[in-house]
């Protein structure tokens, strides 16, 4: 896996966290998306893989490992501090 030092700055967002916080990132495979040798990609912060390690789960029937993302840590991240809750 190949890490870059910088996150792209065009549309794309961390599948995580919901950002493009410039840190470093990796390209993560898309499934379905391509061939043998070359497919699509969703670039994501290496941070963000490191720092939710808790939520990763091992599916043993589908031979995967997957992590929980759940729209509250993204909500919580993007999160407005002048807004006020009504």
């Amino acid at each position: 896996m190949r890490l870059f030092d910088h996150f792209p700055q065009d549309k794309a967002v961390c599948p995580i966290c919901g950002t493009n916080d410039d840190k470093p990132c990796f390209l993560m495979p898309i499934d379905e998306t391509g061939d043998d040798r070359i497919c699509e990609a969703q670039p994501t912060h290496a941070e963000c893989l490191r720092d939710h390690a808790d939520q990763f789960r091992l599916n043993r029937d589908a031979g995967i490992v997957y992590v929980l993302v759940a729209n509250q840590l993204r909500e919580e991240k993007n999160a407005d501090p002048d807004q006020k809750e009504e």
